[in-house]
């Protein structure tokens, strides 16, 4: 989910349209494809599979619900508690977690002082008996409900399933944080009590059920999901999966079934004004995926630019690491008001994209690059379920670095970002730029997400420093073997749990070299890398002056005998002080035009490296890591003039001007 980026702006809105009252509409197609494309054996162990019953109040912004949660214990240890996470109890008051990390201030929306939200179980069961009363708040709650633990009276031997049965009532939000309702339109997400996850080594395996903070996101294991959904005939529905069965239940109701396979959540969308928008996403020799974009009539224009990049992220990242296991991927565009609140947010096989403003002019790709990012979670946490609680940088960032690459491809790699009004930009480039400087916050990038001191350091580590990382690395290790060694991380661990250390290991043995002198004080230390050029300088060049010999072989040369030779003798001192050391290039321009490069195979040896280059003309400029390779430094920072003039300034003088019309013709009539 794009967290780095503001959704600030005047967005395209209705402008006191008038729609009228909701129509009822016909009963949607049921799906014809498989809930996997291909169909075939399980990709996931299917540790929890759901089953669900749930009934939409438009009007109360209401969901009662039952749920049959079958659970398989695949450790080699005994089980006798479940824990659950209730995530809508983070909207319930000021004391949950969630509202004390955020504030009630998140990704530029504010939380309701009205519209609060809850996830109220009703009843709970275990083999027929009524357990309810046992549900409790871990001892370590504090006041905060988004995790309960129910006790079971026989522990759960390996291997064994249990079936636990809910009764429940989820009142959403005024959408905040992925979820929730504004006016007619409901984003319904993390909406129903789902369990933890048991990690650790075998025989040792623990539960992981982090609370609901600010800053973390989901951590679920794979399943099935079989979800009827009781709506009103007026609604446009899109869920998770492919829809199976729709009857009309009278009153104005009508139940949509859906089912998905080797997923770990479910969400879905509800709105009386949705249009739906569709097209094609060919895969290289393994069929196609239906890509549907749902947009209110008043963004038909920016759902038009979704759609298409959401095809081209459904192609490229299956060509970069596996392919899109599922027939289906719904891209949700919320109405304006409701897009910082629900836009940006990513489920499997749905996500919800943003980005409609006034601002983005067709070639501003801010809107495409969301919907490329959400829909590269579909790997990037989707199929590579790693922990985002706890390694949030294995999604976001890793995302990221995949991002750049995909926006690249589908829109030219000097273009990715921006081509208008002659304004070009790369997007990778753009976001570094526009981010801090790398290494300033107080945390390291695999710090988990609950400990960061605040969203900002947050956002800065697990999105752009991890990307920078990625990138620094592929640029040192070379772009193809880096792709390649990504690709096969992603085969090994898709419909897995991987975590950072899978990440590691594979690099180092798919790259044949250990990588800790990269991976230890980029992701685990707080520093940066600190380049600077210490010293520059020429002399013009001749044989050696001085006292030679002694006695009577002792001869005194001079400049006479020893006369300068036309050549200059250039010295340069480079610097890093900073705690990230990786192999640096160093251009070195001359007067005459001419140039040469220099590596400093900068791993941790050193602190400084010196270079002497004899030349026929002097050194002018020094330019450190010219093609930017190095993405962990302040690219700002790496040009030097030995000899300086005033062309620099006269440039900078055209810059700001043109810069400043520029943005007169954006928001001008």
């Amino acid at each position: 989910m794009l967290r780095t980026v503001a959704l600030v702006g005047i967005f395209v809105a209705a402008c006191g349209r008038d729609r009228g009252p909701p129509r009822p509409r016909p009963l949607p197609k049921i799906d014809t494809s498989l809930a996997l494309r291909g169909g075939g054996a399980a990709r996931s162990s299917r540790i929890a599979n759901y089953k669900i019953e749930a009934r939409l109040d438009p009007v109360r912004h209401q969901i009662a619900a039952s749920e049959t949660l079958t659970w398989t214990n695949t450790g080699q240890s005994a089980v006798d508690v479940l824990p659950f996470h209730l995530y809508l109890n983070g909207f319930k008051n000021e004391k949950s977690l969630f509202m004390r990390s955020s504030r009630g201030e998140l990704r530029g929306a504010r939380a309701s002082d009205t519209g609060w939200g809850y996830l109220q179980v009703e009843s709970v069961h275990v083999g027929g008996t009524d357990l309810t009363a046992k549900l409790h708040p871990p001892a370590s709650a504090g006041g905060d409900e988004t995790v309960v633990e129910l006790p079971l009276a026989e522990p759960l031997a390996p291997g064994a399933t249990i079936e636990v049965a809910f009764k429940f009532t989820a009142q959403l939000p005024e959408v905040f944080a992925r979820t929730g309702y504004k006016g007619e339109f409901h984003m319904v997400g993390q909406w129903f009590p789902k369990i933890g996850v048991r990690v650790g080594a075998p025989g040792a395996e623990r539960w992981e059920c982090q609370p609901f903070h600010a800053n973390t996101e989901f951590f679920a294991d794979f399943g099935t999901y079989d979800v009827a959904l009781t709506v009103p005939t007026t609604h446009t529905v899109a869920a998770t999966g492919v829809l199976t069965n729709a009857v009309d239940a009278g009153h104005g109701l009508r139940t949509l079934t859906y089912h998905a396979e080797d997923v770990h959540d479910f969400a879905w969308m509800a709105d009386p004004y949705m249009e739906v928008m569709s097209g094609q996403a060919k895969l290289a020799g393994d069929g196609n995926v239906e890509v549907r974009v749902y947009y209110r009539p008043e963004q038909r224009h920016f759902a038009r630019r979704h759609l298409e990049a959401g095809i081209g992220a459904i192609q490229k990242f299956s060509a970069m690491f596996v392919p899109y296991p599922w027939p289906i991927m719904s891209v949700i565009d919320p109405p304006v008001e409701a897009s910082a609140g629900a836009g940006g947010m990513e489920y499997p096989t749905l996500v919800t994209t943003a980005g409609d403003s006034v601002f983005a002019r067709p070639g501003i790709r801010l809107p495409e690059y969301i919907t490329v990012h959400e829909v590269g979670h579909n790997w990037f946490q989707g199929m590579l379920a790693s922990n985002e609680p706890e390694e949030a940088w294995l999604d976001e960032g890793v995302n990221d670095w995949a991002d750049f690459h995909v926006m690249a491809e589908l829109y030219g790699p000097r273009t990715s970002g921006i081509d208008w009004q002659g304004w070009q930009a790369e997007f990778g480039a753009f976001v570094r730029a526009a981010a801090a400087r790398p290494g300033d916050g107080p945390s390291p990038i695999a710090s988990a997400a609950y400990a960061f001191v605040d969203p900002s350091a947050y956002a800065e580590s697990t999105y752009i420093e991890t990307s920078q990382a990625l990138l620094t690395l592929e640029h040192t290790a070379g772009s193809q073997r880096f792709a390649a060694a990504m690709k096969a991380y992603s085969k090994a661990f898709a419909f897995h749990h991987p975590t950072g250390r899978d990440l590691f290991d594979t690099l180092s043995a798919e790259l044949g070299q250990d990588l800790t002198w990269f991976f230890g004080p980029v992701f685990h230390e707080v520093g940066a890398l600190e380049l600077k050029l210490r010293h520059a300088a020429c002399k013009a060049a001749h044989p050696p002056r001085g006292v030679f010999g002694d006695g009577s072989a002792k001869k005194t040369v001079t400049e006479i005998e020893a006369p300068d030779t036309n050549m200059w003798s250039c010295e340069v001192v480079v610097q890093n002080t900073g705690r990230i050391h990786v192999p640096i290039d160093i251009e070195l321009r001359f007067a005459d035009g001419s140039s040469k490069q220099v590596r400093w195979d900068d791993r941790g040896t050193a602190n400084w490296e010196r270079f002497v280059v004899e030349r026929s003309s002097r050194l002018v400029e020094v330019w450190l890591d010219p093609e930017s390779k190095t993405a962990l430094d302040n690219p700002t920072t790496h040009h030097f003039r030995v000899d300086g003039d005033g062309t620099a300034a006269l440039r900078a003088g055209a810059w700001y001007g043109s810069l400043a019309q520029t943005l007169m013709q954006i928001v001008g009539p």
